[in-house]
């Protein structure tokens, strides 16, 4: 073959390569478009929601489209990206996903796989748009920068906690074992030395005066008195908050809440000043009996019920955070940001609660 034969046939070949990457690459322009997204019946179900997001419409008139969030830039992440969307146009040729009862009976499927790609890439479609080096922490909630910034110092990615923020959560489906069921008290019959409260449960003192204690209650020195059981509760009580015992001085678990009789029958063990509340408290003791069917001495089926509590109710929008991830008192205000997220009752956040904070990270092990 002559040098002019081979001139022409190389570029000949540099042309349909220029041409056929210039097609494959308008393919995927063209399958990353909202447009092309939505173009599948099933589809229109995350769309509408997607609609109705910060991530569609917000003040600064940023918008992120389908492509923004689910498919990364570059490399290997990308293209397994395109390839494994393939799938989606297999399943709506077949009608797995046709209508809105077989969407949302998989939802939790899809969900948790692109939760799962997410994680394994670092959240890279997030970070595309957010960093934590750009974030005016100054200019966000107290409970936002910490946990920004708690999250930066522990590797934490983008998807663990901002769950749900465009499509719908799927419902939480717990069966089995994984149902959080509230502990029963195991109606002491012997004496022993010490016994906790299975849930809010009145109890009274020696005098008659209302003392209310809270799940996960200590009492000591128990004793048993036909169908009730007498016990010693302590705690500590800070000056201006005198209805409300706590577990240690400074720490803001409730382990009771006592009527203005029951405070004057309180015995005084001692008084400090707290540095960190800069509030003056009293360490007080309470004789107080109960029904004994309402308290345990098995503390490992009441933290085992916490634990549910939290792996159950909290997982949906984050990975479930464990107890000493925060302080006793960071942890009330990162729950109460929260419990309207969940399902759970008064009881349930009230017990999570003070699982979360017995057991957070300025707490001894319990």
């Amino acid at each position: 073959m002559s040098k002019k034969a081979k001139l022409i046939s190389a570029l000949c070949l540099m042309g349909v390569g220029t041409l056929a990457l210039w097609g494959v690459q308008g393919v995927m322009h063209k399958t990353s478009s909202p447009e092309f997204c939505a173009s599948c019946h099933s589809m229109s179900y995350p769309q509408q929601e997607w609609e109705g997001s910060s991530h569609f419409a917000n003040a600064k008139g940023i918008r992120a489209e389908c492509s923004d969030c689910h498919i990364p830039n570059e490399g290997w992440h990308y293209v397994k990206a395109k390839v494994t969307a393939l799938k989606d146009l297999y399943f709506e040729a077949v009608g797995k996903i046709d209508d809105k009862a077989k969407y949302e009976s998989h939802r939790a499927e899809m969900a948790q796989r692109v939760w799962d790609d997410m994680q394994a890439n670092d959240s890279e479609t997030c970070r595309s748009c957010h960093s934590f080096d750009a974030m005016e922490l100054s200019q966000q909630s107290k409970l936002a920068k910490q946990t920004h910034t708690d999250a930066k110092a522990n590797g934490q990615t983008c998807i663990d906690c901002h769950k749900g923020i465009v499509h719908f959560l799927p419902e939480q489906q717990h069966q089995g074992s994984n149902q959080s069921s509230a502990p029963q008290g195991n109606g002491l019959a012997t004496a022993t030395a010490q016994a906790f409260a299975v849930e809010m449960q009145k109890g009274h003192d020696k005098q008659g005066a209302e003392v209310r204690l809270m799940p996960f209650a200590e009492l000591n020195e128990v004793k048993i008195n036909g169908d009730m059981v007498q016990g010693v509760l302590q705690g500590w009580q800070q000056a201006g908050a005198d209805s409300v015992v706590y577990a240690e001085l400074g720490k803001r678990i409730t382990v009771a809440l006592v009527d203005d009789e029951a405070f004057r029958h309180a015995q005084v063990v001692q008084t400090k000043h707290d540095d960190v509340t800069d509030a003056d408290w009293r360490e007080v003791r309470f004789d107080v009996s109960l029904p004994a069917v309402k308290v345990t001495n098995d503390l490992t089926t009441l933290n085992h019920y916490g634990s549910q509590l939290n792996q159950n109710n909290c997982s949906g929008c984050h990975a479930a955070i464990s107890a000493d991830h925060y302080t006793a008192n960071q942890w009330i205000g990162v729950v109460n940001s929260m419990k309207d997220r969940t399902s759970m009752s008064k009881d349930e956040v009230r017990a999570l609660t003070i699982y979360l904070q017995r057991n957070a990270k300025d707490m001894a092990k319990q």
